[in-house]
């Protein structure tokens, strides 16, 4: 009598998801490309300068774009496309309105090694752009793989709710402190620990309730004992 093998199933890996490695770029004093004249290329030009970034913004007809005219890390590009205009730049942001140029600009970009994000086109896409909140030095992004940005909209706007500008002020603080903690030579898991403690501790609750001074103090008080306990 014969038996029937049976093969058990494997399960079937999950495909990884797009744009799945999230980073945070230093683009003070780099070069940003972006192409278009019109509304959503002025705002991610002014956003990217707003940050430090020296922007070259090339359209034909510089409708939107054209108010940017003498803003600070900011430079106006029209005439016919070139190629090298993306020359030295560390990303790129296009929007042209013309799918066939959108896609022409991309090649090139990525030529030059340069991580493009063609606006409403995935697939000529090599990041995606967050829906962002800011808190002073605190940034917290939302991304929705480029399939529903409306989604990380909304979720960005339920988390501005909860993350007050408190935050930024405890940022602030925790930046006057962190040279003491690197400089005193404790080991990562050390520091790590404490960074915890102090994230958890009551110095948040003090800001909000607009006790910036007792903030300070306890995180000194912490700071201070955790010191002593390891010299």
């Amino acid at each position: 009598m014969s038996a029937t093998a049976t093969t058990a199933a494997t399960p079937t890996a999950a495909a990884p998801t797009a744009f799945g490695f999230p980073v945070f770029l230093e683009v003070r004093g780099r070069t940003a490309f972006v192409a278009g004249g019109g509304g959503e290329a002025a705002h991610k030009a002014s956003a990217l300068a707003e940050l430090g970034a020296q922007v070259r913004v090339w359209a034909a007809e510089h409708r939107a774009t054209g108010r940017l005219t003498g803003a600070a890390g900011i430079e106006l590009v029209d005439g016919p496309y070139r190629p090298e205009l993306l020359d030295g730049a560390l990303l790129a942001v296009v929007f042209t309105g013309d799918r066939a140029l959108n896609r022409r600009i991309a090649a090139d970009a990525r030529s030059r090694h340069v991580l493009v994000n063609v606006v409403d086109d995935v697939s000529s896409c090599d990041w995606s752009a967050p829906a962002i909140l800011r808190r002073g030095g605190l940034t917290v992004a939302v991304a929705s793989a480029g399939i529903a940005p409306a989604l990380a909209v909304r979720l960005r706007d339920r988390f501005a709710e909860e993350v007050g500008p408190e935050f930024a002020d405890l940022v602030e603080q925790f930046g006057e402190l962190r040279p003491r903690i690197v400089a005193s030579g404790r080991s990562f898991a050390d520091r790590r620990a404490l960074w915890y403690a102090l994230v958890d501790g009551p110095a948040l609750d003090h800001l909000r309730a607009g006790r910036p001074a007792a903030a300070r103090e306890v995180l000194e008080a912490q700071l201070d004992a955790w010191l002593e306990a390891g010299g």
